[in-house]
């Protein structure tokens, strides 16, 4: 079955967080092992009644360019084309990812709330250099992460033994891939394409649910005048009973120096010690991802995790080849975020573009999922 026919057809603030529902390490390298396929194209579909598998086109992206392609998929025909019964969940226990090299990102979520980004405008809805509704993350504010990767970040991870993340062949789910072929970062060959096999395990099997976290701190300014800050932000579980963190990745743009996740007693307003680490990344082109077996780390009732970001301000001049400017940054700053003249400072902000824009987003999976978790 071609993607067209799988995918979803046209018929058919300072800090904002989005949220979805042992032993510690601070590696920079996770546990997941690479797929036997490197090539997308070539990623074999998990064996008929075993799992799904969902993948992009093959798509161009030229020189100069930041390309952002969302893609839509109904469950309920993911389940028909991979032989299993389309009317039941699908317990995930094993994800596998395959992109062509060069991706800045790929993320996999559940369609909640439809704002500017509807699934009903097409099966694929493609942004360029910031522009579209692929690129406005206000239109995933309450859509659940199933998966993410970044980079060279190819991944075969296996959930712990009893963990499962179902997901109910009602919902319809959004793949999305950036890829960037511009002054900070090339796309090999200026070309794209992400695969995905979802496993799924026997209902029976399964002890716990598990529960995702993708937060981003929006209040970051990397300015000429402070170039060296760090920011703070934590993440509280609800439910009032202790969970497991079995999964993290942070995520930032070129000005990232340094990507710190913590455990949080839910009460301290400080950074937490280091001997609290669990993840670290000093690199923002393929930051590591951390998986179980490495992670399998305990948070008490009432706990959650705090995560920091620290950055060195560049010149954007010296980074593009004078393409970009403090004029390019300036003027981002004030129609975003309608800072005045007198305050403008040559500032990197929170946006979806590399070369001009910042992040500090934290990507968590837990169990047992919790019905809320607060961010601050």
């Amino acid at each position: 079955m071609n993607l067209a026919s799988r995918a979803l057809g046209l018929a058919s603030l300072a800090f904002v967080a989005l949220l979805w529902n042992g032993c510690s390490s601070s590696s920079t390298t996770g546990s997941t092992t690479q797929p036997e396929a490197t090539d997308p194209s070539q990623l074999a579909a998990p064996p008929s009644g075993q799992g799904v598998q969902l993948k992009t086109d093959l798509f161009t992206v030229p020189t100069g360019t930041e390309v952002q392609a969302c893609y839509f998929f109904k469950v309920a025909d993911l389940l028909k084309e991979g032989g299993m019964d389309p009317t039941k969940p699908l317990e995930l226990h094993r994800v596998e990812i395959v992109q062509k090299p060069g991706s800045h990102h790929m993320n996999l979520f559940r369609v909640r709330t439809i704002k500017g980004l509807d699934p009903a405008n097409g099966a694929v809805q493609v942004g360029t250099n910031g522009t579209g509704q692929c690129f406005v993350s206000s239109n995933w504010s309450d859509w659940p992460l199933i998966a993410n990767t970044q980079a060279e970040g190819n991944q075969d991870w296996d959930y712990p033994d009893g963990v499962a993340n179902e997901i109910d062949p009602t919902e319809t789910l959004m793949l999305q891939t950036h890829y960037v072929n511009a002054a900070t970062q090339q796309t090999a060959g200026a070309q794209g394409q992400v695969a995905i096999d979802l496993f799924s395990m026997d209902l029976a099997a399964v002890k716990y649910q598990l529960g995702t976290v993708f937060a981003t701190n929006q209040g970051i300014r990397v300015c000429e005048s402070n170039p060296k800050p760090t920011y703070s932000a934590s993440c509280q579980f609800g439910g009032n009973q202790p969970v497991t963190i079995v999964g993290a990745n942070g995520h930032f743009h070129s000005r990232g120096t340094q990507f710190d996740i913590f455990s949080w007693d839910g009460k301290s307003t400080t950074t937490p010690p280091m001997s609290d680490r669990f993840y670290e990344s000093a690199t923002w082109a393929d930051p590591p991802m951390l998986h179980s077996p490495d992670l399998a780390k305990p948070i008490g009732a009432g706990g959650g995790f705090w995560w920091t970001c620290s950055y060195q301000w560049e010149d954007p001049s010296t980074l593009t080849g004078g393409q970009d400017t403090c004029a390019t940054l300036n003027a981002i700053d004030a129609k975003k975020y309608m800072t005045p003249p007198a305050e403008q400072d040559c500032c990197y902000t929170f946006g979806p573009q590399v070369d001009v824009n910042e992040h500090c987003n934290a990507f968590v999976y837990y169990y047992p999922k919790q019905d809320n978790v607060n961010c601050f």
